[in-house]
């Protein structure tokens, strides 16, 4: 993934990421972790718009600054569904991976700390 742009809220990043789609652009917005306003007291992100796809990230440049832009590496309606269908399993299989490893880790702490009780 690329990153396209950052944007001050995240409905400007969705509303950016809709547009892209409907042109046929993989897009990911992810929000931003603000723990305090920058330092040269300027505008504040809160969204990131990525490229999910490499081959994408300039056509996706160009449809921001231009939307009659025809992109040369679009996916079709049914590619974009089947890729959108596939990169959901993937994040579940990964969610699922950390929350196995995870558990393992705890149990080990736990069979450690008993082990070592009083």
């Amino acid at each position: 993934m690329r990153l396209i742009a950052r944007y001050p809220s995240l409905s400007a990043a969705e509303e950016r990421a809709a547009f892209l789609r409907s042109r046929g652009i993989a897009t990911h917005v992810s929000e931003l972790t603000v723990l305090k306003p920058g330092l040269s007291g300027g505008q504040v992100d809160r969204a990131a718009l990525w490229a999910v796809l490499a081959g994408q990230y300039e056509d996706a440049r160009q449809l921001l600054e231009n939307a009659d832009h025809r992109p040369a590496n679009a996916l079709d309606e049914q590619d974009m569904h089947t890729f959108q269908e596939e990169g959901a399993v993937q994040a579940r299989r990964q969610m699922i991976r950390g929350l196995v490893i995870t558990l393992a880790v705890l149990l080990g702490l736990l069979a450690v700390v008993l082990h070592l009780g009083p």
